[in-house]
This record gives C-alpha cells, sequence and structure tokens, in this order.
C-alpha cells in the first residue's frame, strides 16, 4: 500500500504591485478580493477553491494534508483564518503549518522579526523558531488542536528551519523539494532524497518528482504534470514498494488570472486533473491510501532510500505539452 499524501498549500497574496518589496498601502484594510480568489476560488462560474476541493475529496473518501499559512490573518484579521481552519477540519481533513515569511513587513510583534525575507532560511535558528511558534500560536487560535508537519514558503528551508521545529515539538517537515534545491530548497543532505528520511531527529518527507527527459526533474504538482504522468508515477511508485509519495496543489490552483480587475476563470485543464486523480485514487484504494501527518507510524518507515528515481513516459509529457497549449487558448 503506497501513503498518497495529498498535500495543499493554502495562502492568500495580496494584490498590490510590488509587494513585498514594496509595503502595502497604508490604507490597504480589506482583502476580501484575495480572499475570495486565493481561498475559495470564486470565478466567473463558480468557486473553485476550498469548497469545491475538500467537498470532491470527500465524496471520493479522500483525505488531504492542508498547509495554512498563518501569518497573514494578523493583517487580515484573525476570523478569516479560523472561517479557513473550519472548513478543512469539517470536512475531516487536517490542517498543517505553511509559512510565507514575506508577511513580515506587515506586522507588529515584537517576538517575532520585523522585515520579510523571501525565504525562513535567511533567518538565524533563533529568529526560526520564533517564526514557527508564532505560526502555531496562530493556528491554535483558530482552532487547531494538534499540529503535526509543517512546509516552508517556496521550499524555503534549511537545516536550522528542522532544529526549529524540534524545538516547536512538530516532527514532520515537508519542505525538501528536488527540484528546489540549490534555489529555494536549502536542506543539505549526503544523497538526493526520493523517500522519507530521519534528519536530527525530524522526519523529511520530500515532494515525489519524476524525470520527463533525461536530466530534467518535475515535482509532482497538480497544475505542473498531466493526470497520465502522476498516474504513471504513483502505479510506478506502488510497484517499487515505496512508503510515500507527496503532490503539491495550492488552494487557487483551480483557477487562473488572479489578482486582476476582473473575477478569475476557471482553469477547466487543472479542474479536470483533480477529478481524474480523485476518480483513481478512490478506485484504487487497494494500492494506494490518502494519508494524514496525524496518522504516521514513524516505526514502520523504512530507511532506506530507492536507488533510481521515476521515470515518466514520452507520451505522457508530450499529452501535457498539448494541454499547456491548450490551456492558454482556452
Amino acid at each position: 500500500m503506497l501513503n498518497v499524501f495529498l498535500t495543499i498549500d493554502t495562502e492568500i497574496w495580496p494584490h498590490a504591485k510590488g509587494w513585498p518589496v514594496k509595503a502595502l498601502p497604508i490604507n490597504k484594510s480589506s482583502f476580501t478580493e484575495e480572499i475570495a480568489a486565493d481561498i475559495y476560488g470564486t470565478t466567473t462560474q463558480g468557486d473553485f477553491g476550498l469548497p469545491f476541493q475538500t467537498q470532491l475529496l470527500k465524496e471520493h473518501g479522500l483525505k488531504a494534508n492542508y498547509f495554512v499559512e498563518p501569518l497573514f490573518s494578523e493583517k487580515a484579521g484573525a476570523s478569516n483564518l479560523t472561517d479557513i481552519v473550519n472548513l478543512i477540519q469539517n470536512q475531516g481533513h487536517e490542517v498543517q503549518l505553511h509559512l510565507h515569511t514575506e508577511w513580515l513587513s506587515e506586522l507588529n510583534d515584537p517576538e517575532i522579526p520585523a522585515q520579510f525575507k523571501e525565504f525562513i532560511h535567511q533567518f538565524s535558528l533563533d529568529e526560526q523558531i520564533a517564526l514557527i511558534k508564532k505560526g502555531i500560536h496562530n493556528l491554535h487560535a483558530s482552532g487547531v488542536q494538534n499540529i503535526h508537519a509543517f512546509r516552508a514558503g517556496s521550499y524555503g528551508a534549511n537545516l536550522d528551519t528542522l532544529h526549529a521545529l524540534l524545538k516547536n515539538d512538530i516532527f514532520y517537515d515537508t519542505s525538501y523539494n528536488p527540484c528546489y534545491l540549490e534555489k529555494n530548497c536549502d536542506i543539505r543532505t549526503n544523497k538526493l532524497l526520493l523517500q522519507p528520511a530521519e534528519i536530527d531527529e525530524i522526519w523529511e518527507f520530500p515532494i515525489s518528482y519524476f524525470q520527463d527527459y533525461p536530466g530534467h526533474r518535475r515535482h509532482a504538482q497538480l497544475c505542473a504534470c498531466s493526470f497520465y504522468e502522476l498516474k504513471t508515477a504513483l502505479l510506478d511508485a506502488w510497484k517499487a514498494g515505496w512508503f510515500s509519495f507527496v503532490i503539491v496543489l495550492h488552494s487557487f490552483e483551480l483557477i487562473k488570472n488572479r489578482g486582476t480587475s476582473q473575477l478569475p476563470l476557471p482553469d477547466k485543464i487543472s479542474i479536470e486533473r483533480f477529478r481524474l486523480l480523485c476518480n483513481f485514487l478512490s478506485t484504487n484504494q487497494d494500492k494506494f491510501h490518502t494519508a494524514l501527518f496525524s496518522e504516521i507510524d514513524a516505526q514502520v518507515i523504512p530507511k532506506e532510500q530507492p536507488i533510481s528515481p521515476l521515470q515518466s513516459r514520452f507520451f505522457h509529457t508530450a499529452w501535457r505539452l498539448a494541454e499547456q497549449g491548450l490551456g492558454k487558448l482556452i
């Protein structure tokens, strides 16, 4: 049985030119448009954000880990964070911690750094401990009882981040993205991680990826892969006896044209991929189990790493390229 971790980064981005390098306007007090687009996925043809996602997952008997970014609530209001948490938990899914340090310049808390940096790994260990503590506090205040896992914004973690998690009693991290190493992600290991690995008492769950052409990695993100690429990678991981497969998407991944003066549009290709993925996982529950980080028994995680990465099939990748071309036209 392959443990499939559906991980959904849940966050809002201000519709303000130049942010976060340029601070938000002083008169920026409402985030109604951002929340409508980024959280609820409001489009000209209906909502395709959290309500749509969580309900579709529930209908298929699947569970997901929503990595919720809580620093935004200091600026946009704690009630908005509570609404997000309630929506997720009431549908039987879990809330985990996600941090985008871009928000720091907008906050006024003497316990955490006052100036933003793009990646959490750019802060000292003590600063990272304080930032994670702040995120945990905000999620607890919004109704999350237990937090089991963390993902850094833009995958921008380092080994200090893992030490900071340990100090805050979080024992699972999923910031390691093999496609972003030496760019955003600074978690340095002796060899490339394909499966969970214990690093300084923290279990690192790498984002899954496959090679779509020689020498190139593509991570398992809904908008970055065709359904057939994901299906093949999942089946290959199951056949190889892998322990886990981590898929990424976002709360706003099923819509497009966010941040414009008009309502966003539904991303019909991503919506169809999501429907197909849910149906595939649901009809193959003898092979795949959509896992929650609260359910993990660390004692049964294999210590060995696979030798070879997963490989795409040429025609599946060609289909994705054709889809992308079509997506620009519809």
